[in-house]
């Protein structure tokens, strides 16, 4: 064998690689960019520009990149049948949303639910909180796993794996330290944090289990921290895991099968 040819091990890991840069380029579309010039894709990816435009071909022949001005590209309309499928799968039920707005009327924060995916957690539901000022954050967008009420109930339940692999992902984070947060909130039955994830935002948030007893799924009453004082947390906290028990009695439905 030449030097120049490739053996399978190699075509294998040259097809992942180019699977991982194009799914690292579409992640750098989102509502704040939801389109970006050639020259900032380049920038932010590090890539060479020819393996970039590259890229950008041959996500466009499959509808997943669109041009929309010269050198500048967006999301494509292929994107529109995988949003519906999603949609489909997590889309939580008629039951927990109402569960969720009646926590948004007795608390007036802006409530979220939480599914943890491998090291990082997404909000995949959300009713905003009735206050002018108010926390928010985009549904299906990954967020950390070391930080926040959400993170620290999505953890309870986490096998050693998931510890190790934050452990190599997230070495700034002590370690120790968020074991022994997780073990309290799997003692108290719930998690209050002030600032973790952004300076200024507190949350409070309670585990939705399956019938089976394991945590499946985080609900979160999140705000300006300044409304979050310890006189309001007193009562934010049974209403958030009263709602989150009024979950767990009534399921996810379809969506409990795969979490």
């Amino acid at each position: 064998m030449t030097t120049d040819e490739k053996t399978p091990t190699d075509a294998r890991t040259e097809g992942v690689r180019s699977v991982v840069r194009a799914a690292e380029l579409l992640q750098l579309f989102d509502a704040h960019h939801p389109t970006r010039p050639l020259r900032d894709l380049v920038e932010l990816t590090g890539l060479p520009k020819t393996t970039v435009v590259r890229l950008l071909a041959t996500l466009t022949s499959l509808d997943l990149i669109t041009p929309t001005g010269e050198m500048v590209y967006g999301l494509g309309a292929g994107f529109l049948r995988w949003v519906r499928l999603s949609q489909r799968l997590w889309e939580v039920n008629a039951e927990t949303r109402a569960v969720m707005r009646d926590l948004v009327d007795e608390c007036g924060e802006t409530v979220n639910f939480y599914v943890r995916q491998d090291t990082d957690r997404i909000c995949v539901a959300q009713e905003e909180g009735t206050a002018t000022v108010r926390s928010i954050v985009e549904v299906g967008v990954p967020m950390p796993l070391t930080a926040g009420a959400a993170a620290k109930v999505l953890l309870c339940d986490a096998p050693a794996a998931v510890f190790d692999e934050l452990a190599a992902k997230e070495e700034q984070v002590d370690m120790d330290a968020l074991k022994r947060q997780v073990a309290a909130v799997n003692e108290t039955g719930y998690a209050v944090t002030h600032g973790e994830r952004e300076f200024g935002a507190s949350a409070v948030a309670a585990p939705v289990r399956a019938q089976d007893g394991r945590v499946i799924a985080a609900l979160s009453a999140s705000g300006p921290t300044s409304r979050f004082t310890a006189e309001r947390i007193v009562d934010y906290v049974p209403a958030v895991t009263r709602a989150a028990a009024r979950i767990t009695e009534t399921g996810l439905g379809t969506m409990e099968a795969f979490l």
